[in-house]
């Protein structure tokens, strides 16, 4: 189980959350521009510190303000998958997903499971987008991670892609027994990918309140302040 209890300042809105995650289901964080989605999903691999709280993987701390320990990214063992794909152009898809795992039945079994096995030996920039999209999701499974991020990875996809994507996720989520973290602006794909919505909202810093309340929020931040919103049975 994945537990997160963090808050953070930036300049810009206030980040406060507690949510959690079991292994096998996906935690959707939606909410506008600017709430503090990908400061979140970077708290959680490790490439952010919170201000305080506490991050915890089982009995394994991550973060703990109180105790002053930080787990550092190359220690916390994920997958982190990015809206636009990290895969090397130098490499075949088959040795891109191979490059964090030896074991070639492995490497095997993940380009049969996301169904690109017919591209192993393409380039990269062979590939469409949907499909550099599915190596890199098998990249990120290939060493074994203890938990899956996922920061908007289909937002440049087009929809018939993106569809597919969204189905092969909810497929996928099945077999995978970690915690898969999904972040989107798209509400009707949280909700169809999702066990759990975190909704954030433009939380605005005190010291910016009294100027930025001479101007409302549009309709898009009338988000309210960060909860879980569903769990699906």
């Amino acid at each position: 189980m994945l537990k997160v209890h963090i808050a953070k300042s930036r300049p810009h809105c206030v980040i406060n959350v507690d949510f959690q995650c079991a292994g096998g289901q996906l935690a959707a964080l939606t909410g506008p521009s600017g709430a503090g989605k990908t400061t979140i999903i970077r708290a959680l691999a490790g490439l952010e510190k919170p201000d305080s709280g506490q991050i915890r993987l089982g009995n394994v701390t991550w973060f703990d303000s109180a105790e002053k320990k930080w787990v550092p990214a190359r220690k916390r063992k994920l997958g982190y998958v990015f809206q636009e794909h990290t895969l090397f152009p130098h490499l075949t898809v088959e040795k891109n997903v191979a490059f964090s795992c030896g074991d070639e039945t492995r490497v095997r079994e993940l380009l049969e499971i996301l169904g690109i096995a017919h591209l192993a030996r393409k380039m990269t920039h062979m590939i469409s987008g949907g499909e550099r999209q599915r190596a890199a999701l098998a990249q990120a499974l290939a060493s074994a991670p203890r938990v899956l991020l996922l920061d908007e990875p289909f937002s440049a996809l087009d929809t018939a892609t993106r569809a597919r994507l969204r189905e092969e996720l909810k497929r996928l989520k099945k077999h995978l027994d970690i915690p898969i973290i999904f972040v989107t602006h798209d509400l009707a794909e949280a909700r169809f990918l999702a066990d759990s919505m975190i909704n954030l909202a433009l939380q605005i810093p005190a010291a910016q309140q009294s100027v930025q309340t001479a101007e409302p929020l549009s309709a898009a931040s009338a988000f309210s302040p960060a909860h879980i919103v569903f769990n699906q049975t």
